[in-house]
């Protein structure tokens, strides 16, 4: 919808606002019923918005609101003040509602601390405490979680030759609130190994994480030709993950790219 259709007095719907504030619909859904963020509703009850509330919205409260929020984590990772960047972390939890939104906000500060690394702005060794620091916070947030054994299992790991793990430890968490247990695969796993994870009867999807920094298309594309078939033939759901460059559409996997699609999708497997 360009500005001129809004101008003709369009109002905007839910997925329209989240298209512009680059969040998802069920943020713009809880604004507008805490008030923060002005709506109407049609006679179906839909929620309509108009272009004017909604940018002055993003000026007066999303943008602050969220930066403030990105950059006092970033800087209580980077410092390694575990106990505070948790606090944090928890606090986003409750008034955000769902981990894998709180996933989606600390994924972009990861982006940030990849940017500034590789612009030289940030140590390696401020990189390297940010990223165990924000790891010991999820572990410590996983024990809050009770676990059943009869709970579905998914294993999860980076890409062969991927050295990122963060993905993934916020994509277990998001699996602990849904009511899934994990199998902890990590990084540096062999095809080989993967493969004979997707034909164990107790593991019921897959879930790999590739980031764009380390995979390439081909390697990423072999793999999914290794473990398609195997997936395909043990009823094992795979999932592709990160914004590396996956394959699509092949051997019933599942690509995602935000923690909310990824958390929306074990709902419905749940």
């Amino acid at each position: 919808m360009t500005t001129k259709q809004h101008r003709k007095g369009n109002a905007l719907s839910s997925a329209d606002v989240a298209r512009m504030l680059d969040v998802n619909a069920s943020s713009v859904k809880r604004w507008a019923d805490e008030g923060k963020l002005p709506c109407m509703r049609t006679p179906g009850g839909h929620r309509r918005f108009l272009l004017t509330h909604v940018e002055a919205f993003r000026s007066c409260h999303l943008e602050n609101h969220q930066g403030v929020w990105q950059d006092q984590l970033s800087s209580l990772l980077t410092q390694g003040r575990q106990g505070e960047a948790e606090s944090l972390l928890l606090t986003k939890r409750a008034e955000l509602g769902r981990w894998q939104d709180v996933g989606d906000e600390v994924g972009q500060i990861l982006h940030n601390l990849g940017v500034r690394w590789t612009q030289g702005t940030l140590s390696i060794s401020e990189e390297h405490v940010a990223s165990e620091c924000l790891l010991r916070c999820i572990n410590r947030i996983l024990y809050l979680f009770p676990r059943r054994q009869d709970s579905p299992v998914c294993a999860l790991a980076s890409a062969p030759g991927d050295e990122h793990t963060l993905g993934l430890a916020i994509s277990e968490l998001i699996l602990a609130e849904n009511g899934w247990n994990s199998m902890w695969l990590g990084r540096m796993c062999p095809v080989e190994t993967l493969v004979d994870v997707a034909k164990s009867p107790d593991i019921g999807m897959l879930a790999l994480s590739a980031s764009v920094f380390s995979s390439m298309p081909s390697m990423l594309g072999e793999i999914v030709r290794e473990l398609g078939p195997t997936c395909m033939a043990h009823n094992t759901q795979l999932v592709l993950g990160g914004h590396g460059q996956w394959p699509e559409n092949v051997f019933d996997s599942i690509r995602v790219r935000t923690f909310t699609e990824f958390g929306d999708f074990i709902r419905v497997e749940a």
